[in-house]
């Protein structure tokens, strides 16, 4: 029950294309070992508000992927790898002009105590 998580500052032009890039991302992580499509949500949150520490630059692209506990180190190494390709090209803009800083994550839910 993969949920990816998808957080950008209000100032990047690749906004306008966010449910393009929420299908690419779907598509992408729904190729990677242990994960099928029919469980993945993605969604998006914009942010109109935020502040950045000085030297960073002035916008974020930031992608959290929260999986159930169980998969190798090598399968979440996998994971992320792949998500960080999609948003590379997907924010290659922003990222290759220096407006934007990428991040992913890779959260652990506990399969013990997540309901679904």
């Amino acid at each position: 029950m993969p949920h990816l998580h998808l957080q950008t500052t209000a100032d990047l032009p690749e906004n306008d294309s966010i449910p393009e890039t929420l299908h690419a991302l779907v598509e992408a992580f729904a190729q990677v070992e242990s994960v099928g499509s029919g469980s993945l949500k993605a969604y998006h949150t914009l942010r109109a508000t935020w502040v950045v520490g000085e030297g960073h630059p002035e916008g974020f692209v930031h992608l959290e992927a929260a999986v159930l506990t169980g998969r190798s180190l090598e399968v979440r190494q996998v994971m992320s790898s792949t998500l960080v390709a999609v948003l590379q090209e997907r924010f290659r803009e922003s990222l290759s002009s220096g407006a934007a800083k990428l991040t992913v994550e890779i959260r652990e839910m506990d399969r013990e105590t997540y309901f679904k």
